[in-house]
């Protein structure tokens, strides 16, 4: 008899013998191999249920179905191949799909991002925690329904070495997971459970709650130490377009935006005009911001990543914030956002969500194509939670746009700053890639809203050479690891 590796237990609340037939059957679809099915027995709770049903498991990975749940034909085959006895990982999980509108049940997950577990359940099914991390952790907790395996996922990743993702789909679950008001709530308290765990100060809330996102997901808000001086470095020509019906002034639009819609406290403005600026752009400026404006002119044709360069070097913040001219601040807590991500551990830059004039995606994040080439993902779509929350919660990246991007002055300083080789194009790209080599990670924020009036219509023309100046990247961008393998984000 082969001893079973992988044990699953399954849940039966609905005492549904058609649902559970269907999960056995589907167990046994996958042959012979080291995994075992046990049913929990009826208990007070599920989660007491669950404990007696682990204890009677003998398999190396504990993970929790239910009853009407199928596994995929070769799904725990796929699932043991990634495992060896001196390579086990503390958590495995696979894509997931259920009954939905055109392929919309369809969870095709990256691999493993702790910030979007801390707003969304995405580890979901098949999730197998192995048994010696289940028993340090105590198991599901009855507290948290209705998402205790939300609960169980966060707190086994927390004490976990490695969490390992399978790209595939390992089960076709019998209803859609529900994240009503009351899943919600309980995913909050479980999320600021965690942190309360961790010794780490945050304030967490459900989304959709007095701001514009939409509800159904978690937004943790940790507290800086103290409030840095934030410089917001703009580059300007001093470039005029019809904004709204009337001809505007594109910088002094951006800088009213800011004075009027930033509820952080300490900031300053760099402004690094080019060479042909007019005099009255700068004096229109200085009247607007007064002491809060620093001036760091550039000569010569416009080079955006030299205009970054010189911008940074006149900064005193001690963060900066690259930010194109043609923006305009919508939230008035973007800034507070943007240094709330930025004061975790590990996070080397930050980027925002960017919304065309009429309110359709133009940046939530940087992705690569199989070609290697960068493009904005959700880019002209609807303002909505996006593939799973892709469009509402915070996520990794390798890259993010420099039409707004926050760094700590030392980090850009370490790193070199923007490639002055690459005027125009990919600069941003080049140099998140640059913090990422660090080991620092790169985090797009969409609670931080601005509009950004670059044209929906216009096509960035790359020339060889910037695409050339990439190729050394090729590896890292051919295989970005925030992006599923099976070709779904």
């Amino acid at each position: 008899m082969i001893k079973p590796l992988l044990s699953l237990v399954v849940i039966d609340e609905q005492h549904d013998v058609t649902a559970r037939s269907a999960t056995e059957q589907s167990f046994a679809a996958q042959g012979a191999g080291p995994w075992e099915l046990v049913v929990a027995p009826e208990g007070t709770t599920v989660s007491q249920s669950v404990d007696v049903a682990v204890g009677r498991t003998t398999g190396r990975y504990v993970a929790v179905i239910a009853a009407g749940d199928r596994l995929e034909p070769g799904a725990l085959e796929a699932v043991v191949s990634v495992l060896a006895p001196d390579d086990e990982p503390d958590v495995v999980y696979t894509d997931e799909q259920w009954a939905a509108d055109e392929g919309a049940g369809v969870f095709a997950k990256p691999r493993w991002v702790p910030r979007y577990l801390d707003a969304y359940p995405y580890l979901g099914r098949l999730c197998l925690v192995r048994r010696d991390v289940w028993d340090r952790i105590g198991g599901l907790r009855e507290d948290f329904a209705p998402v205790r395996e939300w609960d169980l996922a966060l707190r086994a990743t927390e004490v976990a070495h490695e969490v390992r993702h399978v790209p595939v789909v390992g089960l076709t679950r019998a209803t859609a997971p529900i994240m009503d008001e009351v899943a919600v709530e309980a995913g909050r308290r479980a999320v600021s459970a965690r942190y309360q765990r961790l010794g780490v100060p945050v304030v967490v809330e459900s989304t959709g709650h007095g701001d514009s996102a939409e509800p159904g997901f978690v937004r943790v808000w940790r507290q800086p130490s103290d409030i840095p001086l934030v410089s917001i470095v703009v580059p300007t020509a001093g470039s005029r377009r019809e904004l709204r019906g009337s001809e505007t002034l594109l910088v002094t639009n951006a800088l009213q935006s800011i004075l009027d819609r930033t509820a952080y406290p300490k900031w300053e403005v760099v402004l690094v005009p080019s060479e042909h600026t007019p005099k009255e752009v700068l004096d229109e400026c200085a009247s607007l911001l007064g002491d809060r404006l620093r001036i760091a002119s550039v000569r010569g044709t416009f080079n955006f990543s030299r205009s970054v360069n010189v911008g940074v070097g006149a900064a005193a913040g001690e963060f900066v914030v690259l930010l194109n001219d043609d923006t305009e601040v919508l939230e008035p807590r973007w800034l507070d956002r943007m240094i709330a991500v930025a004061s975790e551990n590990g996070v080397g830059v930050v980027g925002a969500k960017l919304l065309f004039d009429d309110g359709t995606i133009q940046h939530t994040g940087v992705t690569f194509g199989n070609d290697g080439e960068a493009m904005h993902l959700h880019i002209f779509e609807q303002d909505d939670a996006g593939y799973f929350g892709s469009k509402v919660v915070d996520l990794d990246f390798l890259a993010v746009t420099g039409a707004c991007m926050l760094v700590a002055r030392d980090v850009f300083a370490e790193v070199g700053g923007f490639n002055e080789s690459l005027p125009l194009n990919y600069n941003d790209v080049d140099f998140c890639l640059k913090v990422g080599a660090t080991g620092r990670r790169v985090v797009c924020t969409p609670f931080a809203r601005l509009h950004h009036f670059e044209s929906s219509s216009r096509v960035a023309r790359i020339e060889d050479y910037e695409r050339s100046a990439l190729a050394w990247w090729n590896p890292r961008k051919m295989l970005d690891p925030y992006v599923n393998v099976r070709g779904l984000t």
